[in-house]
């Protein structure tokens, strides 16, 4: 029904219900009746208050006169009943201003509620709980496109048949609140999508689903993650045969120095063994790092991290103390790698290292975890250089892994540290990159 044809049946019901109360009253007077009649002026002020809350007002004050007017004439010089009519007619106003009042909030509310559930970007649903088979009451426009309907083929639908996985509607009757649940739908025409699901209670066993379509997203994720497999295979393969390659260049120059006395060829084929040894490292460098972005990233407990990392290097006088305890960072899998490279340098190239120390500092800009030694410190120069990536070997190719690895989740690394006191790396995570649990 449109809102033109029912705001014309209420004001007919409503004009009605005033004629009928009037008259009852009138012929109550003339009878003698003046106390039991009069409340069923209740009944079209609290509907003229209800239905036209902007108007509820001026019609109750209408009937309060209306009222007076019949009323008085017949009272006649009786203080009691005349001040019973006026009594009566204030309380017809205040309740009528009340009444519209509250009319006009509750329609507020209903307009704030009817906006974001017909304009969400994402479906929306309410669905009855209390029936055998939940049925769908509302539905917006993006939820029917979702599912391939209009908003009005859908009512009364059982939501269920639109679940492609059971178990998605008993995560909904739980009875707890559900967010970013990743579930398959089926459309009306059998076609299946991905959606993230969101579900709430509402009084009187209902529920609110909010469905947000993700097939495109997992469709690329998916063609990502698959070219990203055959790239790594690629990768592998390659890496497989320029080892193959090296390994016997190498076994060829080992000949060649046993069979040739000549020194100055010989210091040729130690100058082609060194670069082929320099080759050889570099491949079985990158081989631990041909998993880089292939997983999903995740939340990663930074001090359980750092434990396994020293639980598996050799690192004889050199004490690493983490003091990250309840950190979690949200970091690709390969994180370990990182705190590996640098613990690993610390002790390797720090000469007079004995502790290296891992601590945090929040602030507004997110958070810093610093991971510190005592040994000679990086020169100024170096600070930025044993980052980069030198194709002559004169970078440091694992710190530039380790940058590359943390900046797949947004995070930053640099070298604060004072020449001759120490190294100290900072590693910058975003305000959403970190968590304390």
């Amino acid at each position: 029904m449109s809102a033109g044809k029912r705001g014309g049946n209420r004001l007919l019901l409503l004009a009605a219900s005033v004629a009928a109360t009037f008259a009852v009253n009138a012929a109550g007077l003339f009878a003698g009746i003046t106390i039991v009649l009069p409340h069923l002026f209740y009944l079209p002020i609290v509907l003229a208050a209800y239905w036209f809350p902007r108007r509820g007002i001026v019609a109750s004050l209408a009937i309060a006169v209306g009222y007076l007017v019949m009323t008085l004439p017949v009272a006649g010089g009786d203080i009691g009943l005349i001040v019973s009519a006026l009594s009566r007619a204030a309380v017809f106003i205040a309740i009528g201003a009340a009444i519209s009042f509250l009319s006009l909030r509750l329609g507020e509310q209903e307009e704030r509620y009817r906006g974001i559930f017909g304009n969400s970007e994402a479906g929306m649903f309410i669905v009855a709980l209390a029936e055998t088979v939940p049925r769908i009451e509302e539905a917006n426009y993006v939820g029917a496109t979702l599912l391939g309907a209009t908003a009005g083929a859908l009512i009364g639908e059982p939501m269920s048949r639109f679940f492609a996985d059971p178990g998605t509607w008993d995560e909904i009757r739980s009875g707890n609140a559900v967010y970013g649940y990743e579930t398959a739908l089926r459309r009306i025409d059998g076609t299946a999508v991905r959606a993230l699901l969101s579900a709430g209670r509402l009084p009187g066993e209902r529920v609110v689903l909010t469905l947000i379509d993700i097939t495109a997203r997992k469709n690329a994720e998916n063609a990502l993650r698959e070219a990203n497999a055959k790239l790594n295979m690629m990768g592998r393969l390659t890496r497989n045969d320029l080892m193959a390659a090296v390994s016997t260049l190498l076994s060829r120059i080992a000949g060649g120095i046993r069979e040739f006395d000549d020194p100055a060829f010989l210091r040729y084929l130690d100058g082609l063994d060194e670069d082929a040894r320099f080759v050889q490292r570099r491949a079985e460098i990158t081989r631990d790092y041909q998993d880089l972005g292939l997983r999903p990233p995740g939340w990663q407990p930074l001090q359980k991290t750092i434990r396994e990392v020293r639980s598996c290097l050799l690192l004889p006088g050199v004490s690493v103390r983490p003091w990250v305890e309840r950190l979690e960072v949200y970091a690709d899998p390969m994180l370990d790698r990182v705190f590996s490279n640098l613990i690993e340098n610390a002790a390797r190239h720090g000469k007079s290292v004995s502790q290296v120390v891992i601590t945090y500092q929040i602030r507004d800009d997110g958070l810093l975890v610093y991971v510190e030694d005592d040994g000679v410190g990086i020169p100024e120069p170096k600070k930025e250089e044993i980052f980069e990536y030198s194709a002559g070997g004169g970078g440091g190719l694992g710190l530039f892994f380790v940058r590359e690895i943390l900046s797949i989740t947004g995070m930053t690394i640099a070298e604060t540290g004072t020449p001759g006191e120490g190294a100290r790396f900072e590693i910058h995570v975003p305000p959403d990159g970190y968590r304390i649990v």
